[in-house]
């Protein structure tokens, strides 16, 4: 059972890393850019790994978090943990496990001490996310393969390697879209200086 979920999420994790490449695929590149896009999907695949080994550390070694709800979002050098816990010692001992994983990444939790989130929560969490994603696809002036939504009991999460314009494009979608409660910017910014 618990092999055939690990092995239907490998497939998922795949198949979302390259739509975002699929979906550029008409559009004519660099050379520079498709280097960049090498790298970006190494970085990706690492990312992935990277919370898949965290999501198995928490749930598939032990069943001592069964009684939680935590998610980890990898992007590039850093690592957001969320969800629900009702004890603080499980938080703790979360980031902890995160920690012996991830080396030399960033590691944020915003996980809360309360009782898990409900099916319901958390299917309008997804819907929340995607809908900012398809308003950032749907904008012009975004890369949105550069930043990762994540969205947690109302609260969306941003992360990114970006222009702050293109942060502050991403922040104002996520503030015009309904069912967000609040918003955590987690963002490295580019900075472009003739030398």
């Amino acid at each position: 059972m618990v092999y055939d979920q690990l092995k239907w999420l490998c497939l998922i994790v795949i198949v979302l890393i390259f739509i975002p490449s699929c979906m550029m695929g008409g559009i004519a590149v660099s050379g520079a850019q498709a280097v960049y896009d090498r790298h970006s999907i190494q970085k990706k695949l690492d990312d992935n790994f990277t919370s898949m080994q965290a999501y198995r550390a928490i749930y598939l070694k032990t069943d001592k978090y069964k009684n939680t709800n935590i998610s980890i979002a990898t992007y590039n050098d850093t690592v957001i943990i969320t969800g629900q816990t009702p004890e603080i010692e499980q938080k703790n001992e979360i980031t902890q496990l995160v920690k012996n994983l991830v080396n030399e990444r960033k590691i944020y939790n915003f996980v809360e001490i309360a009782s898990p989130s409900s099916i319901l929560t958390r299917a309008s969490d997804t819907w929340i996310t995607s809908k900012i994603k398809a308003k950032m696809i749907a904008a012009n002036n975004i890369d949105p393969t550069k930043i990762k939504v994540v969205t947690e009991n109302g609260t969306v999460f941003l992360m990114g390697i970006v222009p702050r314009e293109d942060a502050d494009i991403a922040v104002d979608i996520a503030q015009n879209t309904s069912g967000v409660q609040n918003i955590v910017k987690i963002f490295s910014y580019l900075e472009i200086a003739k030398a």
